[in-house]
C-alpha cells in the first residue's frame, strides 16, 4: 500500500514539475531540438534570446499561405531570368540582323538568337500563367481562413554557433510557429520570414497582379 502511494506521489510531483515549466522554457527546448538537425556543430550552440507571442490565424502566419507564397517567389525569380534572356537574345538579333551582304555566320547567329528569344518568351509566358494561378490560390486561402482565432505560439529565437570549420561564430535568428503544446509546425529564418510577410501583405491588399506589382515596388523601393 505504501509503495502504491509513493508511486502516485511521484507521478503527481513530476506532473507539477512539467506544469511549472514556463512558455519560454518550453520554447527554448523546442528550438534546441529543432536546431540539432540544422547546425554545423550543435555542441557549440548558445541561445541568446527567446520571445514567445500568441499566434492568431491570419494570412501572414498561415503555413499553407506561406508555402504558396514561397512557390510564387520562385516563379517570379524564374520569370525574371527568362525576361533577361529574352532581352539578351533580342540584343543579339539586332547585332546579327541579316542584310543583302550577310555572311553565313551572321545568318546562323541571328537564327540562334531568335530561337533563344522565342523559347524564353514561351517559358516567360508559361511562368506568368503559373504566377497568376498561384496568386489566385493565395487569395482563395485568404477568403477561407478565419482571421483572429488563437492557434498556438509564434517564437522568435536568436542564437550563435560555430561555422563548419569551427573558426567563426555564426549568429542566427529563427521564427517558429508551434501548436499549443509547442510542437513545431513550421520554421523560417527571420530574414526569409520578414520578406515573406511583406510579400503576403502586398498580396492580401491587391485585387490582381498589376496592383500587386505596384505594391511590391513600394515595398522594395
Amino acid at each position: 500500500m505504501k509503495t502504491k502511494c509513493l508511486k502516485i506521489s511521484l507521478i503527481a510531483f513530476l506532473g507539477l514539475c512539467s506544469c511549472g515549466q514556463s512558455k519560454e522554457e518550453k520554447a527554448q527546448q523546442m528550438a534546441a531540438e529543432y536546431l540539432k538537425g540544422t547546425l554545423y556543430h550543435f555542441d557549440s550552440y548558445e541561445p541568446l534570446q527567446i520571445k514567445v507571442d500568441s499566434s492568431f490565424i491570419s494570412l501572414s502566419c498561415d503555413n499553407e499561405a506561406i508555402e504558396l507564397t514561397l512557390d510564387m517567389l520562385k516563379l517570379f525569380q524564374s520569370a525574371e531570368e527568362y525576361a533577361r534572356k529574352v532581352e539578351r537574345a533580342e540584343s543579339s538579333m539586332e547585332i546579327f540582323t541579316p542584310n543583302g551582304f550577310s555572311s553565313t555566320y551572321r545568318r546562323v547567329e541571328y537564327k540562334r538568337a531568335k530561337n533563344e528569344r522565342d523559347e524564353n518568351k514561351r517559358l516567360f509566358d508559361k511562368t506568368k500563367d503559373r504566377i497568376q494561378t498561384q496568386f489566385e490560390k493565395i487569395k482563395a486561402r485568404q477568403s477561407a481562413i478565419n482571421d483572429g482565432a488563437f492557434n498556438g505560439w509564434k517564437v522568435y529565437h536568436k542564437f550563435k554557433s560555430l561555422n563548419g570549420a569551427r573558426t567563426l561564430d555564426l549568429f542566427g535568428e529563427y521564427i517558429f510557429f508551434c501548436d499549443k503544446d509547442f510542437n513545431v509546425e513550421s520554421a523560417y529564418t527571420k530574414e526569409d520570414f520578414d520578406a515573406i510577410s511583406k510579400f503576403i501583405e502586398a498580396i492580401s491588399e491587391s485585387a490582381d497582379l498589376p496592383e500587386l506589382g505596384e505594391k511590391l515596388e513600394e515595398v522594395i523601393f
